[in-house]
């Protein structure tokens, strides 16, 4: 976006989405950044839902399946940079004028996931405004009970072959039964199809879009003076 596009969704609708994920291996069949790629994706079609802008996604995972297991090709970053790269994150924003900002996770072990609301929570102890919500992209999916969270599994997969068909290959997964200590997905990773995900993205949207739309009326109505949009 140039800046003057920038300055009139800052005007209009001021939310931002913050994509982040980490570079992780997720099995043979899938693409190393799985958790950045599809959770952008499917924040770029919550935005159309919404309004408002999607950033560059964040490749920076704590609890990653490098210390877990020794996999290859993962990137694994401390507590204390993730949560000081997500607060400094929202800092910045706060300064541009956003008054709702939504981080959507695509890495979510329990680490990183508390690393990441404590940045929240340390914004939020210095800020009244924006709101702020920080979320899993199988979140929303869960307060209608339909799971959407695993590793490289039948959700994942399915969400990029739904998304990035051409990025996925089932073909390069083992005969027999698959080991998570050893292949680094859930053993449901075969049964993942195109039109899986094609529920689980939709279900996603569904849910967390009116929610996000509350929240932005809300923040409007508490803060109806538009803070300092920079030039």
């Amino acid at each position: 976006m140039k800046p003057v596009e920038i300055n009139e969704m800052l005007s209009t609708c001021p939310i931002a989405y913050l994509v982040w994920g980490a570079h992780e291996w997720h099995g043979v069949h899938n693409p190393v950044g799985l958790d950045a790629l599809k959770a952008y994706y499917m924040t770029m079609e919550l935005c159309k839902a919404t309004g408002g802008v999607v950033l560059p996604p964040v490749y920076c995972g704590y609890q990653t399946m490098k210390p877990w297991q020794g996999f290859r090709h993962t990137f694994e970053f401390s507590r204390e940079l993730v949560r000081q790269y997500l607060y400094e994150h929202l800092e910045n924003l706060y300064e541009e004028g956003f008054r709702v900002i939504i981080v959507v996770m695509g890495h979510y072990g329990d680490k990183h996931v508390e690393a990441i609301k404590s940045g929240v929570a340390d914004f939020k102890e210095k800020h009244d405004y924006p709101e702020v919500m920080a979320i899993a992209d199988y979140e929303p999916a869960s307060w209608i009970n339909i799971r959407g969270g695993d590793h490289a599994g039948k959700n994942e997969t399915s969400l990029m072959m739904h998304f990035r068909p051409d990025l996925v290959e089932l073909s390069l997964l083992p005969d027999g039964k698959l080991d998570s200590k050893y292949q680094g997905c859930t053993e449901d990773a075969k049964e993942a199809t195109p039109e899986h995900g094609t529920m689980l993205a939709e279900v996603f949207v569904k849910q967390a879009a009116p929610r996000i739309k509350e929240l932005l009326q809300k923040t409007m109505a508490a803060w109806p003076t538009q803070i300092s949009q920079g030039n």
